[in-house]
């Protein structure tokens, strides 16, 4: 297709979208009436048209930024017909609730003056249509009409309305991925567009777009997070540690989280830190430092303190509110005896949330970064669990609440031979979330595909309730390749995981385990696997939620 009519296409089905919200809205408004839940449905109908008009705004207005063009002609001809597709889609479900508002209204003998069935015929005659127009009612709805209303029209509109945010949220998601994630999302002066652009904020594109300035900008980095401070430096040596790399202590009587890494891992001696390492650490505590959606799962970073005694360094995170500074990992709670296992409902919700972090983390392209990667050691020692602030129960039983994770265990890109990507690890407990290609001494380059496997790991964990080194009668010590482990992982999953989580939730641990996410060829680096990943785990997940 001509990509100057895909351009007027889509720009096209925009309007029309937009005008049909429009009018959608003020049918649905006609039924106040009728229920008090009605003005949830119309401001729900408003609200996406806002961002529709948004998206249309940010798509299609031109800047310098491309040249006098638009940002929707800088895409590739298949990323355009997608979108356009999209749109489409989203006008026929949006049709369906429209042609029933406007079937019942004009069966209403108050609304006879009205030709609403023409409405229904063609969209087009949306155009004719005041846009402030409102359909008035003289007389008070009929014991019938009411009923109708509450037992079927009303759920009719609630399902059409709901499947019409659904959509419209993956489109939103969609475009947010072919912004960051194709040759266009490279370019520094478009991310600085998306980062300060109206519309770009009204769609929440510009936090992710400083997310990924942050971690692709190559410029030194403006300020320093090191935290200088001698009773903060003496905090850090002499802390209450929860578990091998987090501790917990105060900073002006707030508490605080601090998560260990080694800078010269297993040096004898004490080992300065240098230029270059230091600016490594600058820059991962700087990444982790930018404003985060919850989605993200990760705490903010406040700085990092040296402590040379034990060559390490430790960051400083803030606790998120609300929550009481006694940190549990996934791990604790999976070996632990007193701890109940958490119910269908609380673990699909866990597994989501997970999924969602690795998705928007991928998404800001942290996973391939110059200077830091997204998650080399995501494991379940790293994912932690704060007991709710007040509340005695969590306290007394030690068991917070399971659907609300905190991610840890950022690596850096290590340049050097202490912070090497290629470094062996011959420690069996974490050597089990890793790819087969990532096990011993690696020489791959990291990719997110290995991100996804650790995700299955962690997922096959919460499924079990059961630690991943327990799966093996050995610990996994008598591995004697690392395509073994993952062997095993997957016999796992098929034997057991059906029958305690469902079918589902075991293709899904499967695809992660396996990358079988049906896309030929290599798709390690593809943003079809970022889609496919979406479309196939994240969304699967989520609609598994809502339903228990």
């Amino acid at each position: 297709m001509d990509p100057l009519s895909v351009a007027g296409l889509t720009l096209a089905v925009f309007d029309q979208l937009w005008k049909l919200g429009n009018h959608t809205a003020v049918l649905i408004s006609n039924f106040r009436d009728f229920d008090n839940d009605v003005k949830l449905l119309e401001n729900k109908i408003r609200d996406e048209n806002i961002r529709t008009r948004a998206l249309q705004m940010l798509l299609f207005e031109p800047s310098t930024v491309y040249g006098g063009n638009s940002m929707f002609e800088y895409f590739d001809s298949e990323v355009q017909e997608q979108i356009h597709m999209f749109l489409e889609q989203a006008s026929d479900i949006l049709s369906l609730a429209h042609d029933l508002l406007v079937r019942r209204l004009e069966r209403s003998p108050a609304n006879s003056d009205w030709n609403l069935g023409a409405v229904s015929e063609k969209l087009t005659t949306l155009h004719t249509l005041p846009s402030g127009s409102t359909i008035s009612s003289e007389r008070r709805p009929s014991p019938f009409q009411r009923l109708r209303w509450s037992f079927c029209d009303k759920k009719r509109v609630e399902s059409i309305v709901r499947d019409y945010g659904e959509l419209n949220a993956r489109i939103h998601e969609s475009i947010k991925l072919w912004c960051l994630s194709t040759s266009i999302g490279v370019d520094l002066q478009h991310l600085k567009h998306l980062e300060s652009d109206e519309n770009s904020r009204i769609l929440g594109f510009d936090v992710d777009a400083k997310l990924q300035i942050a971690t692709t900008s190559t410029l030194s980095v403006s300020r320093s997070l090191e935290m200088q401070d001698p009773d903060v430096q003496r905090s850090v040596c002499d802390v209450r540690h929860s578990g091998d790399a987090l501790g917990v202590f105060k900073i002006n009587g707030q508490p605080v989280v601090a998560e260990y890494r080694q800078y010269s891992p297993g040096s004898p001696s004490w080992v300065a830190l240098d230029d270059r390492t230091r600016d490594v650490v600058e820059r991962l505590a700087n990444i982790l430092h930018q404003p985060k959606e919850v989605i993200f799962r990760t705490p903010s970073c406040v700085g990092w303190v040296r402590h040379t005694q034990l060559n390490r360094i430790a960051f400083i995170f803030s606790i998120p509110p609300n929550l009481e500074p006694n940190p549990l990992s996934l791990l604790h709670m999976l070996s632990s005896k007193e701890v109940r296992p958490p119910s269908l409902s609380q673990r699909f919700q866990l597994a989501h949330k997970l999924a969602q972090c690795i998705s928007q983390l991928q998404l800001v392209k942290w996973w391939h970064s110059p200077h830091a990667q997204v998650h080399e050691s995501f494991r379940s020692e790293n994912i932690v669990f704060f007991p709710t602030a007040g509340s005695p129960e969590a306290s007394l039983l030690e068991e917070p609440d399971v659907t609300e994770p905190w991610v840890f265990g950022f690596d850096l890109s290590r340049p050097e031979k202490y912070f090497s990507s290629g470094e062996t690890d011959d420690c069996v407990a974490r050597e089990i979330y890793r790819h087969p290609d990532r096990q011993r001494q690696p020489s791959k380059p990291f990719s997110k595909i290995y991100d996804i496997y650790a995700l299955g790991i962690v997922l096959l964990e919460i499924g079990l309730w059961q630690p991943a080194l327990s799966l093996e009668k050995h610990n996994f010590s008598r591995a004697s390749e690392p395509a073994a482990i993952r062997n095993h992982m997957v016999n796992q999953a098929n034997k057991r995981l059906g029958s305690k989580m469902g079918e589902k939730y075991k293709m899904i641990v499967l695809k992660c385990l396996q990358g079988s996410f049906n896309l030929g060829g290599d798709a390690n680096e593809d943003v079809g696997l970022q889609q496919a990943f979406r479309a196939q785990v994240v969304d699967v997940l989520r609609k598994a939620t809502e339903c228990i």
